[in-house]
């Protein structure tokens, strides 16, 4: 059985326009994931960036009050929509870039980096997406979940990852297993519950590995967002949003990156709004 283990957020802010709550070590305790923010946005605080050697994915919780709208440099401009994914997946590298569509408006949702295997890092950029219509639901007594990525979504992933987003019912339990071989976090989201005989709330995140099950229970209303994954166990080198798994690699995506062999990005068309 393996021991729950509480994960602490760390906060950052940028003007008005940009807070949330990340988790971004201990590395080993993460993998196969990078980084996850749970973030609210209001403006366009991010210029134009490059990502190489990992996955970018966004995912807006259902009570987002906008869509964001996410470009890149290989010639795409998406609206991502409440309960919506948007994947990219950046391989040898792209230029990225995501704002909020409507100006004013709080957008609510995950950013989270998935990292791609060795083997995965120099291969050509792609994007995938998928609906609120296209994620599979299931429930159980009290609480209800949509699985946004993985386990029975249709998604074509380049290494086994998963995401569910699950509701708990105040005085309702939700049973947290792992297969073995598998890790994960349930991240709180809102609300307040016991993992065992640890009290969780906002800003926290349940760890297990797996084999290995947790119940979780609902003081209030939960919401938790539960990522789990099969572990690279392989060596990480980051520089900025450049991921690799040595110093080589990274100088040589800066050099990609340098002389425009992550392609380009036009201007954003900006309302006054939203600048």
């Amino acid at each position: 059985m393996s021991t729950l283990r509480l994960l602490q957020a760390q906060r950052h802010r940028i003007g008005t326009g940009f807070q949330a709550e990340g988790w971004r070590e201990p590395v080993a305790m993460l993998d196969p994931f990078i980084m996850v923010d749970h973030f609210r946005m209001r403006e366009a605080v991010f210029a134009p960036h490059p990502h190489a050697g990992f996955s970018a994915v966004t995912y807006l919780f259902d009570d987002s009050a906008t869509a964001v709208i996410s470009r890149d440099s290989l010639g795409g401009e998406y609206d991502i929509l409440p309960g919506g994914l948007h994947w990219s997946l950046a391989g040898r590298g792209l230029i990225h870039d995501e704002y909020p569509a409507d100006a004013g408006g709080e957008a609510h949702g995950l950013q989270l980096f998935v990292n791609l295997p060795a083997e995965q890092k120099l291969r050509e950029p792609a994007v995938m997406r998928l609906s609120p219509e296209q994620m599979p639901r299931r429930s159980g007594d009290g609480w209800s979940a949509v699985q946004v990525f993985g386990g029975t979504a249709e998604l074509a992933l380049p290494w086994p990852t998963a995401l569910a987003v699950v509701d708990v019912q105040p005085g309702a339990l939700y049973p947290l297993t792992l297969a073995a071989g598998e890790q994960g976090f349930a991240l709180v989201v809102h609300g307040r519950g016991h993992a065992g005989d640890l009290p969780v709330a906002p800003g926290q995140a349940v760890h297990l590995a797996g084999p290995a099950a947790a119940v979780i229970e609902a003081e209030t209303l939960l919401r938790l967002a539960v990522c789990s994954g099969r572990p690279l166990h392989e060596p990480v080198v980051r520089h900025g949003p450049f991921v690799m798994n040595d110093e080589g690699q990274i100088v040589a995506a800066l050099q990609r990156y340098q002389t425009g062999a992550m392609g380009r990005l036009p201007a954003r068309h900006l309302s006054n709004e939203q600048r």
